[in-house]
């Protein structure tokens, strides 16, 4: 007597999990065409029977699809700021009948591992959150899904952009400054790791010009975090700020963990926020409202740029062929007591 050929069989006989196999047998979307038409046929050729293997799987939807949110473990590290992003995204996803399966990756690995969900056929659609290298984008855009990528972009690359209007907002906050009568203004944070701080640079001396204030760049510190010097220990922080000529009446912050690592520093340096130095942030991370002095900054609504993401991600799945956008969403002033009028 024979034996009765299962899932799992089929499942070794080409290489992939059960659950792929039980997937497309039972008819789910998410499957891509050529893995589901490779299944069907090996299912046939081993003899399985199972009573709704071969019907027109196209003409018998079911509820959900499947998509991929992808970060690496450094963006998983920001809890207060990109897990609200993920929040926006999975409740987005599940109010569209979307699965959302999460993929971390070590971004200090040679090579970009591909998450098994994708490399068994079982995603819609790619969601990137934060800061992504060109070489894993690549990596990760040779699948020929459609793809989202959150909080970092690439200029010469068209793709479906979610963004916060970091130059706009950087502006608004310099000027809030400048309003204060402060003129020697510094910036603070690592301009060439990220596409935000880079953009918020450009807010920050865009407002300088407005102004017809020079832009002295020995005020400012544009090639080092001091959250991540602040690893060290804090007094390298202090060493760095030292090192400037003169210290600013004023730092613009690339974001709020900059700038209360460098609030703890000048306060370990006798130097008063915001008495001596006003300081301002950008994102408005929880701990921002829970720091002496509380931090002015700007307000990202972090959860609607997950669900924007989310539907953005919708319009490429439902029509491949659309044209690359790129969704700019405005970020709120919130003027708190870290800034003094001069």
């Amino acid at each position: 007597m024979s034996k009765k050929i299962t899932m799992e069989d089929i499942a070794k006989k080409i290489g992939m999990s059960k659950n792929t196999v039980s997937l497309a047998l039972r008819n789910m979307p998410g499957i891509n065409d050529q893995t589901r038409k490779l299944i069907f046929d090996t299912a046939k050729q081993l003899g399985y029977e199972y009573k709704k293997s071969f019907v027109d799987y196209k003409s018998n939807e079911t509820s959900y699809k499947n998509i991929c949110l992808i970060f690496s473990r450094d963006t998983h590290k920001s809890e207060d700021f990109f897990s609200y992003i993920q929040y926006g995204v999975e409740a987005e996803a599940k109010k569209n009948n979307l699965n959302t399966i999460i993929y971390c990756y070590d971004e200090n690995t040679e090579e970009f591992e591909t998450p098994l969900s994708v490399k068994e056929g079982i995603i819609s659609g790619i969601i990137t959150l934060g800061r992504i290298s060109r070489k894993t984008l690549h990596s990760i855009m040779k699948f020929n899904l459609p793809l989202v990528i959150i909080d970092h972009y690439f200029d010469d690359l068209a793709c479906n952009y979610v963004l916060t209007d970091n130059i706009s907002g950087a502006c608004v906050l310099t000027e809030h400054l400048i309003k204060l009568g402060h003129k020697k203004i510094g910036f603070i944070g690592d301009i060439s790791i990220s596409s935000s701080f880079s953009d918020r640079y450009q807010g920050f001396t865009k407002a300088l010009k407005k102004y017809s204030i020079p832009l002295n760049d020995s005020l400012s510190i544009t090639d080092k975090c001091p959250s991540i010097l602040v690893n060290e220990g804090l007094g390298r922080v202090v060493e760095e700020l030292k090192e400037l000529p003169e210290l600013p009446t004023a730092f613009v912050c690339c974001n709020d963990r900059e700038a209360i690592t460098v609030i703890t520093a000048l306060k370990s340096m006798n130097i008063s926020v915001p008495d001596d130095i006003s300081i301002v942030g950008f994102d408005n991370i929880e701990s921002s409202n829970n720091i002496t002095p509380e931090l002015t900054t700007m307000h990202i609504s972090k959860e609607i740029m997950g669900q924007r993401s989310v539907r953005s991600l919708i319009a490429r799945i439902n029509n491949i062929d659309t044209l690359s956008e790129k969704i700019l969403l405005p970020s709120t002033f919130i003027e708190r007591s870290s800034t003094k009028k001069l």
